[in-house]
């Protein structure tokens, strides 16, 4: 009989078998929407940074390279520490294909935050998050920028690393650091005033560098640093190294073109590697004057507390400044000293007088 009118005609539907169906289904078959099982983080390594266990989980094995490269760039340490957290590297296509990755891919990065989270857009090569209440970051990255493992290693592993050592409550100097016979000598400037210059001064005169950019205090006192005898060097300060220049490689820093030296490869007697709780720590507020001796002069707590605060970068939340500073200040002030250092144009001069303050 026909259908009245207003009527809708069911049709019949398939009938769902009895028994455990689901086991009948193929996953392959479904649509992967969110591309979770191309996404399936099937391969994991468990390393330390600092002597915290640290988790890394990604679809694709090959950028797991990554790690190694950038973890060489850290202190070593016998220490044993709770967790860092994880991080989790999703290599999957973007829609528009952005094509190969750029060398000069940091400065085309836009960084985003608020609260416990940080957020980097790679441009058109991927994205990254980082909750810092459950120490977990994501990153999706396209497969050619996932192919530049040492790409990766710059603008995503360590930010994502240094941003989770942070928050573990370590004290952040953007730094100089440099030890003998067991004294840590620290140097802090405004950009472009020698700090840099100093410091492979000091390295090829018998002190050995820790880092030249990052120095972190940890709860035992002790000093690590990133990324291990690293060194950059200005355009128009190359020709006063000239055993230096077969190792030299050019990097762009802030639209700049400076000069990058591995002092491991030049010699590693000129390197500290592991991390150090020094009997003694010397910070020195780096300036210039005209003169050609290098002078140095006693400094006041709230000068020091002030160039503390101005070489802090990561640090952005009132609450981190303050525990920043205090982690800071009971280092240096239960086992160092403070002064300023005017650089004058005689290398001899800084040499001895460095000399004289560590012995």
């Amino acid at each position: 009989m026909p259908a009245c009118a207003g009527m809708t005609t069911v049709k019949s539907m398939t009938k769902i078998p009895d028994g455990d169906w689901l086991s009948q289904l193929n996953e392959a078959e479904l649509d992967d929407f969110w591309q979770r099982r191309a996404n399936e983080l099937r391969h994991r390594q468990e390393v330390r940074l600092f002597g915290h266990p640290l988790v890394v989980e990604s679809n694709e094995g090959g950028v797991l390279t990554a790690v190694s490269l950038a973890l060489s760039q850290y202190t070593q340490t016998e220490q044993s520490k709770p967790p860092l957290g994880t991080l989790q590297l999703a290599v999957q296509p973007m829609r528009q294909p952005p094509g190969p990755a750029p060398d000069d891919l940091m400065q085309q990065i836009t960084y985003s935050g608020s609260a416990d989270w940080l957020m980097m857009q790679l441009g058109g090569w991927g994205v990254v998050h980082l909750d810092l209440s459950r120490r977990l970051g994501t990153a999706v990255l396209d497969p050619q920028l996932a192919a530049r493992p040492e790409l990766v290693a710059q603008c995503v592993l360590h930010t994502l690393l240094l941003n989770l050592v942070i928050s573990h409550g370590y004290g952040m100097l953007h730094a100089s650091c440099l030890v003998r016979d067991g004294v840590a000598l620290l140097l802090l400037a405004p950009h472009n005033t020698g700090k840099s210059t100093t410091a492979l001064r000091l390295a090829l005169a018998g002190f050995r560098l820790l880092t030249d950019s990052m120095v972190f205090v940890d709860g035992d006192g002790f000093l690590h640093g990133y990324p291990v005898g690293l060194a950059k060097l200005r355009g128009d300060m190359v020709e006063q190294f000239p055993e230096l220049r077969p190792f030299l490689q050019p990097e762009i820093v802030r639209q700049e073109t400076k000069y990058r030296v591995d002092l491991r490869a030049v010699n590693p007697d000129f390197v500290w590697e592991t991390a150090v709780r020094p009997h003694k720590i010397i910070l020195c507020l780096l300036s210039r004057h005209e003169k050609e001796e290098t002078v140095v002069e006693d400094v006041g707590e709230a000068e020091v507390i002030q160039a503390i605060l101005q070489n802090s970068l990561y640090v952005d939340r009132s609450q981190v400044w303050r525990e920043n500073v205090a982690n800071l200040k009971r280092v240096v002030g239960g086992r160092g000293t403070a002064v300023t250092l005017k650089l004058g144009s005689a290398q001899r001069s800084l040499i001895q007088l460095l000399n004289k303050l560590v012995s």
